[in-house]
């Protein structure tokens, strides 16, 4: 029987995630940026709330669900075909993934917020340090980018071990429903109560950064 895995902020921040780091980097191709920094922002926007909701999100959504101690993680990689499948939610070593791209989506939306070309755009906080440390966190911020395409290639396979080993994470994160070996449930949580940070957040980074771009 299928049960409720994922809520919607989830599903909002990775398939949101999914749309807006292709559609960051085409802008910065194109010189489009306006679009690029907009789009950046709202990935922060994302961001900063799926952090939040890591704290105070239904069942598998928060942090100390699918975080867990190193030996944990080693102990489910060395003994995969001995646990139970599908896993409710992150699996140990799929907990790690999510921090690890979190961390670097963060890092490269930080040092954006300090890059500059010289030419078409700098980011708004790029003047308010050295040109010396601008330029740092412009070379780590193309830097970091390479970094997010390992980690979304390491992603991408996963999903495709799992699939010929008879786990559709996809669907799950479509829909938020999927197959558990427990037959557990995430708790209960009002479906919309997730909007509220969003929009507050949102609405900050809309008034504050978004708008005095255009």
């Amino acid at each position: 029987m299928k049960v409720k895995i994922w809520d919607g902020m989830v599903r909002l921040f990775h398939w949101g995630s999914v749309a807006l780091l292709p559609l960051c980097w085409l802008t910065a191709e194109q010189g489009m940026m306006e679009w690029h920094m907009t789009c950046a922002y709202l990935l922060m926007v994302l961001l900063l709330v799926r952090l939040l909701w890591g704290f105070i999100g239904t069942t598998t959504a928060r942090f100390n669900h699918f975080v867990r101690r190193p030996g944990a993680v080693l102990h489910y990689l060395f003994n995969w075909h001995a646990h139970e499948r599908p896993y409710f939610g992150h699996n140990p070593a799929g907990g790690y993934m999510v921090v690890v791209m979190m961390l670097l989506l963060m890092a490269q939306v930080m040092t954006g917020l300090f890059a500059t070309d010289d030419i078409l755009a700098e980011g708004p906080l790029s003047s308010s340090v050295s040109g010396a440390l601008a330029g740092t966190m412009t070379s780590l911020h193309h830097w970091l980018f390479n970094l997010i395409l390992a980690t979304v290639a390491m992603h991408l396979c996963a999903i495709v071990f799992y699939r010929f080993n008879g786990v559709n994470l996809v669907e799950a994160m479509v829909t938020g429903y999927g197959m558990t070996a427990g037959g557990r449930r995430s708790n209960a949580v009002a479906p919309i109560c997730w909007l509220v940070p969003l929009m507050l957040v949102g609405m900050a980074v809309l008034y504050w950064l978004i708008l005095p771009l255009w």
